[in-house]
């Protein structure tokens, strides 16, 4: 890890989004699947505790506010106007990762199914979805944990409709790219030489 990464657990996160109660956070919170533990008193506290025990918060004047690091996380993901969520999958491996953009930077996170998760700065606006493509494009093209392999990625903005895009790739280069919605998705085979053009096409809607 990094000076400028930092690893925080689901109710380290849960308090951190509390302190900004904006609906920037709570779309944050619904993308990390924590709304439903908004309410819970004891993951909070906890979440406080353990903020104030690793020097990632303080109190000040009667209220626990983040400092340092936390702070830079929590600015961002209560004042993010974009987010990307990016699943890349295996049939026996997936990872997940989220990227928040607001006017005064952003974060990329890897999501651990144990709870606690990577956190580290990028660049926000356009280079937000480039990054997110070029980490497709290594997962497919570059068949980290081989193929068959499927990347799939959900772009929120504020003031606009969610747009989901998913490119799987296979051993013989016949690659499968589906958008629209959910339910009844578009499917249209396109060839490995611009799949990652047309998922960046799709995703630029």
């Amino acid at each position: 890890m990094t000076d400028t990464e930092l690893r925080m657990t689901d109710h380290e996160l849960l308090a951190l989004l509390s302190m900004t109660p904006t609906e920037s956070a709570a779309t944050t919170l619904g993308l990390f699947r924590l709304d439903q533990h908004a309410g819970n008193e004891l993951l909070h506290n906890a979440g406080l505790t353990t903020l104030l025990v690793r020097g990632l918060a303080e109190e000040q004047g009667g209220r626990i506010i983040p400092v340092e690091r936390c702070a830079v996380v929590g600015t961002v993901l209560s004042q993010a106007q974009e987010w990307l969520e990016i699943s890349l999958s295996t049939p026996s491996a997936e990872h997940v990762l989220f990227m928040a953009g607001s006017n005064v930077g952003a974060v990329l996170l890897g999501l651990s199914p144990f709870g606690v998760h990577e956190i580290q700065p990028i660049e926000s606006g356009p280079a937000m979805l480039a990054l997110g493509l070029h980490l497709c494009r290594e997962y497919l093209v570059g068949a980290a944990e081989g193929l068959p392999a499927m990347a799939t990625v959900r772009r929120i903005r504020v003031g606009a409709e969610p747009v989901t895009a998913q490119l799987a790739a296979v051993e013989s280069g016949n690659w499968t790219l589906r958008t629209g919605g959910e339910s009844n998705p578009a499917e249209e085979a396109v060839s490995a030489e611009t799949a990652l053009d047309r998922l960046e096409a799709a995703l630029a809607g």
